[in-house]
């Protein structure tokens, strides 16, 4: 018990200090305060999942004894206990790693309806003068050809920089940003057209590949890209 309290007062101290450091890393990248690539790096890959332990580790110890006290804490007790944690953490990671809101995929519908009527008459007139040729072109004639083409796919639009800015996330616009060329739909992840410091409707390589991996933005829909 003595080890177990020992535990518990540190994590307690450093959820505590992990949670000031959150909201200045949060006020880092909406308000910079601080440099919001330092702040990003705080807020999202580091402070968070120890913020999770420290969480965990304290709040488990405090529920551990509550229960003591209740006269809870036997097999069904420490079962429940343990299933909470296991859902809410297991929860947080997915929500974190995999989880993605939907958003309406671009269809663009092309349909190619070429009706195409054309015969060539040639008729050559001989009035005597050698090398004089008349010729006469009908385009409604009595052998016409009729031609249907209907397509329905997923085209990818190639953007220009104005272009792509048109797509700011802003009075019910979707939010499109652009990573090594390619135009990603981030309406889910950029609301109101900011995601942290950062603004929809430009080419965001350079500050998404100094915070995060590729396969963070490869999960949302393609919708184009970036010459």
């Amino acid at each position: 018990m003595k080890y177990l309290l020992k535990i518990d007062r540190l994590a307690a101290w450093l959820l505590f200090i992990c949670l000031l450091l959150y909201f200045i890393s949060g006020f880092g990248m909406t308000k910079g305060i601080i440099s919001p690539q330092l702040a990003t790096k705080l807020h999202i890959s580091y402070l968070t999942y120890i913020i999770l332990v420290a969480f965990t580790t304290h709040t488990s110890f405090a529920i551990h004894l509550a229960f003591k006290r209740w006269r809870f804490w036997h097999g069904p007790g420490k079962t429940v206990l343990l299933l909470f944690y296991l859902i809410f953490i297991s929860f947080f990671i997915w929500v974190d790693k995999f989880y993605v809101r939907k958003t309406p995929a671009v269809n663009q519908n092309v349909n190619l309806n070429t009706n195409v009527n054309a015969a060539v008459n040639q008729d050559e007139d001989d009035d005597g003068e050698e090398g004089v040729i008349t010729t006469n072109l009908n385009t409604n004639t009595s052998r016409p050809t009729n031609t249907s083409v209907n397509t329905n796919q997923n085209a990818l639009k190639t953007f220009t920089l104005s272009e792509l800015a048109q797509y700011n996330g802003q009075s019910g616009r979707p939010a499109y940003v652009a990573v090594d060329g390619t135009v990603y739909d981030v309406s889910a992840l950029f609301l109101s057209g900011t995601h942290f410091s950062h603004l929809a409707g430009r080419d965001l390589s350079a500050e998404f590949h100094g915070q995060h991996n590729l396969a963070s933005i490869t999960k949302y829909p393609v919708v184009g890209k970036l010459p």
